[in-house]
């Protein structure tokens, strides 16, 4: 019964031209930005993906804020509680993840504060928009 399951397992991999067998993948030393191209302007420019991180994480401890005014909602949040934030991305950068957490909240980017932040997981889209997509002015 096993080598038939195996054998009905196997055959469909082998049309697909992969193993039966577990390989072990080969590592890739090089990365390339996530450019992906949606489309093209009438002008030829191109329509690119927009970029989006979706950031779970727990605030651990106290937080400062960057504005003083803005501590009380600050310090309102809760805490050791999984919370999210939807932000986007440049894909020719590397994320700062508790950077970004700090700076969505309007909490100070200080070394005391990255250590009160706790992220768990990231997920990530990209969306190709219906019209050119023109980020927000920092």
């Amino acid at each position: 019964m096993h080598t038939v399951r195996s054998t009905v397992l196997a055959a469909p991999l082998l049309a697909l031209g992969l193993s039966a067998g577990a390989a072990v993948p080969g590592v890739e030393g090089v990365a390339q930005p996530a450019q992906i191209r949606c489309n093209t302007q009438a002008g030829g420019g191109a329509v690119n993906a927009v970029h989006a991180d979706k950031i779970v994480f727990k605030i651990i401890g106290p937080l400062q804020a960057q504005v003083p005014g803005d501590q009380m909602a600050l310090d309102a949040l809760p805490r050791n509680t999984e919370l999210d934030i939807k932000v986007l991305d440049d894909p020719h950068k590397v994320a700062d993840l508790r950077a970004k957490v700090l700076t969505f909240l309007g909490a100070a980017p200080s070394a005391a504060n990255r250590l009160q932040v706790d992220v768990g997981q990231v997920l990530y889209a990209m969306v190709c928009p219906v019209k050119p997509f023109t980020p927000p002015a920092d």
